[in-house]
């Protein structure tokens, strides 16, 4: 009868070991190959850690003879041997030194390996991290795809012990950077200040401008000096411009901002060129309830009140002026600050004998002076006469 002590079990048991893939098994180094390193793990199989280990430095100052742990990568391939990896046992041995410190809330970095339809795959140690796909962004997501072998930042939104998996998010992070964004942001805005943004989309009215990550309105009358343009006409999208803000609701969270305030106005060098008493022609634009709008000289635009239409009483001042008519009126007002131009008619017509005649007559006033003369020296009573005078324009009898 033969000794089973001639016979060393472990070894025999060693030939049967069966590998399956995420498995981690102790390995040492056999030697080095031209495509990778070759390990004995144990078995009947040598495992071979690919060339592109040996590049990322996983096996430095590793040498013939000295063990370490890897992770089966496949079980399958045409050398024979068994596809292992040192890198990714190192970063099982690194993860799980780094969980007994992690707790909820924590935040950490992970490296995207895989993509479902419900949310992104990662590892941490031996665990299993899950990013669901409401936990991926608030902004639109193209594709899932492009997050795999990307490192992202994620904050631990639950560790199950029992079943090695951890549920994580990048939106908390995104929107904790956001709101640390904002704060500053409405810390350091102001009206008048210019500020740099990008265009990030149009709408009927005009443009939003993302500036440090707060969207900002441009109108389309804030766009340009010729009101014929709109704010989709002097801006690209996804491209980085100057703007001034003009006005800042810090309560309703809105921020107005405006190009064409980065320039001068062309208005000011044209109402420059004109004075109050100046004599001009203009066309009649449109008409208001209270007048007409005038445009003459180069540009420039001036109102036509009622009350400025005629010497006699205008109801509607489109009794005496037409759209497209031309007229000759004065100027009678200019404020350069607001660009508003006064213009009459009447100040061109002399007025009729018969309204000099009346308002000669509504401009004389009689007044009647009460003297109470009471002489005390002559002890005169309640009953002494009143003096009553009466006032003219000055001139003596």
């Amino acid at each position: 009868m033969v000794s089973l002590d001639k016979f060393d079990v472990e070894s025999i048991n060693q030939t049967f070991m069966s590998y399956k893939s995420g498995q981690m098994i102790d390995a040492t180094l056999v030697s080095f190959l031209g495509d990778g390193a070759v390990v004995n793990i144990g078995g009947k199989k040598d495992g071979f850690i690919k060339n592109s280990e040996l590049e990322n430095k996983a096996l430095e100052k590793t040498k013939a003879g000295d063990s370490f742990q890897v992770v089966i990568i496949s079980t399958k391939d045409e050398s024979g041997m068994i596809i292992v990896s040192k890198a990714k046992a190192d970063a099982i041995v690194t993860g799980n030194a780094l969980l007994g410190e992690l707790k909820v809330g924590d935040t950490t970095k992970f490296i995207i390996t895989d993509e479902t339809k419900n949310g992104l795959i990662s590892a941490l140690g031996s665990f299993r991290v899950f990013i669901p796909y409401s936990q991926i962004s608030n902004r639109r997501i193209d594709s899932l795809k492009n997050y795999i072998n990307k490192q992202v930042d994620a904050a631990i939104l639950e560790i199950d012990m029992a079943n090695n998996s951890i549920i994580a998010s990048i939106k908390a992070i995104e929107e904790k950077e956001l709101q640390t964004k904002e704060t500053a942001f409405w810390n350091a805005i102001f009206e008048n200040k210019v500020v740099s943004g990008k265009v990030v989309r149009f709408a009927e009215f005009g443009a939003f401008i993302d500036v440090d990550g707060v969207d900002c309105l441009v109108h389309n009358s804030e766009a340009s000096y010729d009101h014929s343009k709109k704010a989709s006409d002097v801006l690209e999208l996804s491209k980085e411009y100057q703007f001034r803000v003009i006005k800042v609701d810090r309560v309703g969270k809105k921020v107005s901002l405006s190009i064409k305030a980065l320039e001068p106005n062309p208005m000011e060098a044209k109402i420059k060129k004109v004075k109050v008493g100046d004599v001009v022609e203009g066309k009649v634009e449109r008409i208001l309830p209270f007048g007409a709008v005038i445009s003459f000289g180069e540009g420039l635009e001036g109102l036509l009140h009622v009350k400025e239409a005629s010497h006699y009483y205008v109801k509607n001042v489109y009794e005496v002026a037409k759209v497209g008519q031309t007229l000759t009126l004065k100027i009678i007002s200019i404020e350069p600050e607001t660009f508003k131009i006064g213009l009459s008619l009447k100040a061109l017509q002399e007025e009729p004998e018969v309204l000099k005649f009346q308002n000669a007559g509504a401009g004389v006033e009689t007044n009647t002076k009460i003297n109470n003369d009471i002489d005390t020296d002559d002890n005169s009573g309640p009953g002494s006469a009143e003096k009553i005078t009466p006032l003219t324009d000055g001139s003596a009898d």
